[in-house]
């Protein structure tokens, strides 16, 4: 059942959710080299169901940045308790968030004020909404580039990217759906899919696989060259 435009002003305005926080790894020496932030509310059965209801209802901008903001103070207190500030943090953003005029200020004040560097913040442009404003999201992606910040495509070979999204997107890093992920060691189709995936893209950009859920495939995605990876092998979602 879609919950109602009163309920979602109440889940935002009320603060009436948490993230959680699931390690990403570097593969190879099996440490933790940063966190993705996911949102959790105990009156939806699935985050997407309220960020689909928060898109129909108008409020897909404030519930993201509820989001967004709550991750960075919850990070922030953690890495100085932790006395640590190697870690990143991975953000999911929709591409209408990015494509806001106030996204990148807002984000900036957001981060100074929690005393980060850009360069720990990854922005994962969500692939579950369509782009319609490429032209102003491109102009966003270039200045939160310029100013540091990491942009990521999140989930890709499952969503709405088309070709010249990422084209001009040019992302730093890439997460590769965990359909990939699934059963890794056995599929070769899989395995060539990854390798093209990685041929398309530039050197420089880091791929990351999520869902790894065996050592089996850990282990395949690594001799594929992924070198980073996430997913209930490594670690669960949890709070910081």
């Amino acid at each position: 059942m879609a919950i109602t435009t009163q309920s979602l002003k109440r889940i935002i305005d009320d603060h009436l959710f948490t993230n959680a926080f699931q390690p990403i790894y570097y593969l190879p020496g099996q440490s933790i080299v940063g966190y993705e932030s996911l949102l959790r509310c105990p009156f939806v059965k699935s985050p997407d169901l309220l960020f689909h209801d928060a898109h129909e209802n108008g409020y897909l901008y404030e519930l993201d940045m509820a989001s967004i903001t709550n991750s960075i103070k919850c990070f922030a207190a953690y890495i100085k308790a932790a006395n640590t500030h190697d870690l990143f943090l991975s953000l999911n953003v929709y591409p209408s968030t990015v494509a806001a005029p106030m996204f990148l200020e807002t984000l900036e004040q957001l981060v100074q004020a929690a005393s980060l560097a850009h360069q720990q913040i990854i922005l994962e442009i969500n692939e579950s909404e369509r782009i319609q404003n490429l032209d102003e999201m491109l102009q966003n992606v270039y200045l939160l580039k310029k100013k540091g910040f990491v942009v990521a495509l999140d989930d890709l070979g499952k969503g709405e990217y088309s070709l010249q999204a990422l084209i001009e997107i040019e992302p730093q890093v890439i997460k590769l759906d965990r359909y990939f992920a699934k059963d890794l060691a056995k599929s070769h189709k899989k395995q060539r899919a990854i390798l093209s995936t990685m041929q398309f893209f530039n050197e420089g950009t880091k791929m990351i696989l999520e869902g790894i859920e065996t050592k089996e495939d850990m282990q395949c995605a690594q001799s594929l060259g992924i070198y980073f990876g996430q997913g209930y092998y490594l670690a669960k979602p949890q709070e910081l």
